[in-house]
């Protein structure tokens, strides 16, 4: 022990002493001079620690809100308190009250216990078979309610814990799947790592651990409350009194000398998740790794982030080592010593000739009582104990509080349209950067497919990273129905940004983007996503079945669909449109293509932004995919290097890479636009490579 808190220690034994002596002839003042002690104690550290420098000030301040119990944790705890118990009325207040209802009697079971083990005891000592037979019958017939009871409380206690983590689930996932925000989160704000995570395991052990809180709280505090006054009945105030002045003591001194369990809570969580994301990353990943020969490097990734979360976890069981002592040292044993001297108040205390006048010098009773009393004053004692190590869980359900607010202010925020994240000072296209949101989306009114109302056009807009680096000065352009434009230029130039900022998935730091509504543009990207499913819901996606229905459309036409693009073949394999699989896997890349276009033609968007959406597919699917795009009037924003292509676009989109643009109408061949572009980069590539 550190010489500091040995003279503490030593400072307060000596009070300890000063106030026995004062008060040892006093029954009712005992009480009152052990509060008087840890009063005392309280103003002498909250003195100790009154005036801290500067410094000792702001590493204090730092340390608020990581997972330690202060008041950034009751704040976040009541806030989504609030979630989980949006109103007293709710299904969840009966459950406590119905918990705070067998606590009680369960409390009652115990008292009653103790007594009937004292009753058999006396029996024995007094050789009265029938008695002792008798209290055995008692015994076991009490023993029915109680195993009900025990079962009953752990069922309510999971229960409680399904409803938090049901009503927080449904509160976060409601936001989170709200528009773009899901994207956005991962893409835009970058408080919040691995939010599957935060999103699955994290919120199950909130709720978990707050589920036990209540109980574990409740259950001591009336266990304390209805054993104390049975206790002081049969000994006198002065054994409660001394119990719980022990252990107040005890309590003070396991607080003093915690590690901030809380927070180290909160960094294993984060260090799953890293270990959880890195294997994740490795399966979704798999066919590039191997190819890459990557299986080295991802070892050694995995094995390095285990290590950290096993070496983070191995410090926390040392520490819980350390915490252990203590508790065993103070709780346990030293409950032990305090509680013989309790149940000896009867026969040695000062009262103990009008005990044994009242029992008449009986063994039998003396047993009796003994055994009555130590039952007692063992459940006290435990209920005491519980009461001050249950600190520890609310330092774990501090840690588990901190990582499930992150995410929750942080979809709080995004729904409001709130970011943080980390922008870059310079930009590395062309020197130019910004560093706030000040641009505006202007939704078109819903109006007929064909209206002339329904346009694109880019006004003043530039387009710019989440990270505010500047790919693209400002443009101002606007496509109407039956403009269809072909992008084209560098890697990195900014046209998938073009199409992340179209579909709104980007903010806008300056200018202003005029577009229809979502459902009259659509986006095909080069690997599309399928999730499993039928086949029907391929087409489908993000529609349901009854979706379908409701817009007139039959499984008919989808195999028609299904003919257009060449994949008839997949639907007459058992099961039909029916047919569950996991199509991602199953798929090659033409087909995976082929559906995505068939989605397509099944929305039958205004507007269509192709991101490469065939370049696993033949020329000749290719071309019959686009003349029914043209067919259908869906206007097309094509990103492909294929040559081909050209002649399905009467408009060009080029950039070159240096924050330049340029749109332009075809008036020459296809053949000629693709050399005047191959020409310039290859000058492009000479400046940078002059050799």
């Amino acid at each position: 022990m550190a010489p500091v808190q040995s003279k503490v220690l030593q400072n307060d034994q000596l009070w300890l002493n000063l106030f026995s002596s004062l008060f040892k002839n006093s029954k009712k003042t005992i009480f009152g001079g052990s509060l008087l002690l840890v009063i005392l104690y309280l103003v002498k550290r909250r003195l100790r620690g009154s005036a801290p420098s500067n410094a000792q000030a702001q590493k204090e301040q730092q340390k608020k809100g990581k997972g330690n119990v202060d008041s950034v944790f009751f704040q976040r705890i009541f806030k989504l308190l609030k979630i989980v118990f949006p109103t007293w009325k709710c299904s969840a207040m009966a459950d406590i009250v119905l918990l705070t209802v067998f606590l009680v009697f369960r409390t009652y079971l115990s008292i009653w216990v103790a007594g009937a083990n004292g009753r058999i005891v006396k029996a024995i000592i007094k050789l009265d078979v029938k008695a002792f037979l008798k209290r055995i019958l008692e015994l076991g017939m009490i023993a029915v309610p109680a195993s009900f009871v025990n079962s009953f409380l752990e069922y309510l206690n999971k229960k409680l814990a399904i409803y938090f983590r049901s009503k927080l689930t449904s509160h976060l996932t409601e936001i989170y799947l709200k528009d773009m925000i899901f994207y956005q989160l991962t893409n835009l704000d970058n408080r919040v790592e691995n939010p599957d995570q935060r999103m699955t395991a994290d919120i199950e052990k909130w709720a978990n651990s707050l589920s036990l809180i209540y109980s574990n709280f409740t259950k001591p505090v009336l266990d304390i409350l209805l054993f104390s006054k049975k206790l002081a009945e049969l000994v006198g105030w002065m054994g409660p009194t001394i119990v719980v002045a022990w252990y107040f003591f005890s309590g003070m001194i396991i607080k003093m000398v915690s590690p901030a369990f809380g927070k180290l809570t909160a960094q294993a969580q984060k260090l799953e998740g890293e270990y959880r994301a890195c294997h994740t990353s490795l399966s979704h990943h798999a066919e590039e790794i191997a190819f890459y020969k990557g299986t080295s490097w991802e070892k050694a990734r995995i094995l390095s982030s285990f290590k950290d979360l096993i070496t983070h976890t191995e410090n926390i069981m040392s520490k819980r080592l350390f915490m252990g002592t203590f508790d065993s040292l103070l709780v346990k044993y030293g409950a032990v010593i305090i509680g013989y001297a309790v149940v000896g108040l009867p026969v040695f205390g000062p009262g103990s000739a009008e005990y044994l006048k009242k029992i008449d010098n009986d063994p039998s009773a003396i047993t009796r009582d003994y055994v009555r009393n130590s039952s007692l004053l063992i459940n006290l004692a435990k209920a005491i104990g519980r009461l001050v190590i249950s600190y520890k869980e609310i330092q774990q359900l501090a840690g588990y509080t901190t990582i499930v607010s992150e995410i929750s202010n942080s979809l709080e925020d995004l729904n409001q349209g709130k970011y943080q994240r980390n922008l870059i000072s310079g930009s590395e296209v062309y020197g130019e950067s910004v560093s706030h949101f000040g641009g505006s989306i202007i939704n078109l009114q819903q109006g007929e497919r064909d209206s002339t109302k329904d346009y694109i056009q880019f006004v003043n807009l530039p387009i710019v990273t989440p990270n505010g680096d500047k790919l693209v000065k400002p443009m101002n352009i606007t496509i109407q129905p039956g403009m269809n434009v072909v992008i084209s230029g560098p890697n990195g130039c900014g046209k998938s940004s073009l199409f992340r900022i179209l579909g709104e998935l980007w903010p806008l730091f300056e200018g202003k983007l005029v577009c229809p509504p979502s459902d009259k543009l659509f986006y095909i990207p080069q690997r599309p996503y399928l999730p499993r499913g039928t086949l029907r819901d391929q087409i489908i996606y993000p529609h349901s079945k009854l979706t379908m229905l409701r817009k007139k459309i039959t499984d008919q036409h989808l195999l028609q669909l299904l003919a257009t693009v060449q994949l008839s073949y997949i639907a007459d394999k058992p099961g039909g449109l029916d047919r569950v699989e996991d199509w991602s896997n199953i798929l090659a890349g033409g087909e995976k293509q082929g559906i995505a276009m068939a989605r397509l033609f099944y929305h039958k968007p205004l507007f269509a932004i192709l991101d490469e959406c065939t370049s696993a597919v033949s020329l000749e699917i290719e071309a019959l995919l686009y003349s029914h795009c043209k067919l259908l009037g869906i206007t097309l924003f094509t990103v492909s290097h294929r040559l081909s292509l050209f002649k399905y676009h009467e408009y060009i989109l080029r950039f070159d890479g240096k924050g330049e643009w340029k749109f332009e109408q075809f008036l020459k061949e296809p053949r000629e636009i693709n050399f005047e572009i191959k020409k310039e980069e290859s000058q492009k590539e000479e400046v940078a490579n002059p050799q």
